[in-house]
């Protein structure tokens, strides 16, 4: 080996361990993770101190949130993609056995069970009284949410897309490149939208909008009413991700490696951030902080302005599923069979003001009204705060873990100038007193 050979051996290893540097220095802590020796898609639900979960080990999971111990499990015959759905008291899911569940959620024993022609890894929607969800069978059911009844159902193709009702509607994609509305009593068709490919995405209906992607490599808005496309945003490959809505923002991911965020107005592009492989997981969104994973390995928090990444965790799998995301807590799952609970970073900011009930904007953003407390992630802020026509700002740092309080006082700056002209004319008069007195002594 040479000597340039021998000089360059240092910068190669400080290259190669970049990455793990980069994770280490911002990386939130590990709270507890559990394993269940298979890979786990499905997206962690997290209600009332528990964490719920399936895993491709056929088994639905109800862990405690805190520490990560088991309260129960059940098993089925098949891998459990699906997420599941709490609705008064019961867990709804979907297993590759064939069959959708209804479980007992405080002792995750079987309330009923309905079976159709194929896997059912799309996750259910639970509304009224009325479960929706979807079978490789090619069709789209609504079942009972009490007894498992069946209620109707509707013949597209294979419906891995998770079903979204709303307002007397349920909304799903199809692998025979259609995006449905039906009429969520009757499931009769009020509309549906061709896309150019297999529509494998979920999704988000919001405001009298449908966002969904299609492997067309498409994101779609749609109008909920009537199915016109509002607009339609082209990625570089194809859309298994669905939408998150923050602050009118769209978020998700795409088959091109790529984090993306456009305006959920116009669709008009905002950032993206580039992966190593595909993101077919979804985002959530909290805080100010977009957390999604990729397929490669790495679980990422990027700021949801910008897309600048702020840290990243590595495992030892594809991530693929929606984070569920807590005051405390970040949760997902990983391919490497594992669920992940992170302790989160944040701060907290108490704003308060005299009078009290003014306005407080953070970074432009409106947040309430005084006096606010607020759990925020550790970054520097603009805090403004309106009182009738008076306006004041102030810029804060909050490092991790720091509890700042911001005043405003609006009365002293109401009452401060008149007080001191009073003072003022006060002193006047009195030398003039004075100097009279001098005079006439």
């Amino acid at each position: 080996m040479n000597r340039f050979s021998r000089s360059c051996i240092p910068l190669i290893l400080l290259l190669m361990s970049f990455p793990a540097l980069l994770e280490s220095q911002d990386t939130p802590e590990v709270v507890w993770k559990f394993y269940t020796h298979r890979c786990v898609t499905s997206s962690p639900v997290v209600y009332d101190g528990m964490v719920l979960f399936g895993s491709r080990n056929h088994f639905v999971y109800c862990l405690d949130s805190n520490t990560g111990d088991i309260i129960w499990e059940f098993s089925t015959q098949g891998q459990v993609d699906s997420t599941p759905r709490i609705y008064e008291n019961k867990v709804y899911i979907g297993s590759r056995d064939d069959h959708v569940y209804c479980l007992d959620l405080d002792t995750g024993k079987k309330v009923w069970s309905f079976k159709t022609g194929g896997d059912v890894p799309s996750t259910p929607a639970v509304s009224e009284g009325k479960v929706y969800i979807g079978s490789k069978d090619e069709n789209l059911y609504c079942l009972d949410a009490e007894t498992g009844g069946l209620l109707w159902n509707f013949e597209a193709d294979y419906v891995f897309s998770s079903p979204a009702v709303s307002d007397g509607k349920v909304v799903f994609g199809s692998l025979d490149q259609y995006v449905y509305c039906l009429d969520s009593s009757t499931g009769e068709v009020i509309w549906k939208v061709y896309t150019d490919d297999k529509v494998y995405a979920s999704p988000l209906i919001e405001n009298g909008k449908v966002f969904i992607g299609s492997w067309d490599d498409y994101m779609y808005c749609l109008n909920l009413y009537t199915g016109d496309v509002i607009w339609k945003y082209k990625t570089g490959n194809n859309l298994y991700s669905s939408v998150t809505l923050y602050k009118g923002r769209v978020y998700f991911g795409a088959v091109d490696y790529n984090v993306y965020c456009l305006d959920a107005e116009t669709g008009r592009f905002l950032w993206r951030f580039f992966t190593r492989n595909f993101v077919t997981s979804s985002p959530t969104v909290r805080d100010d902080r977009v957390y999604i994973g990729s397929v490669d390995f790495n679980f990422y928090c990027l700021d949801f302005k910008t897309g600048k990444e702020l840290w990243r965790f590595t495992t030892q799998g594809d991530i693929e599923c929606k984070a569920a995301v807590t005051d405390t807590y970040i949760y997902f799952t990983s391919c490497d069979g594992r669920i992940y609970c992170l302790q989160r970073q944040l701060s907290v900011v108490t704003v308060v003001s005299e009078p009290e009930g003014s306005d407080v904007f953070l970074d432009g953003e409106y947040q309430g009204k005084t006096p606010l407390e607020k759990s925020l992630p550790p970054n520097q802020y603009i805090v403004t705060v309106e009182s009738g026509e008076d306006v004041e700002t102030k810029k804060i740092v909050l490092e991790k873990g720091e509890i700042k309080e911001v005043a405003f006082d609006f009365q002293k700056k109401e009452y401060g100038l008149p007080i001191f002209v009073l003072l003022v004319c006060i002193a006047f008069f009195s030398v003039i007193y004075w100097i009279y007195r001098k005079k006439h002594s």
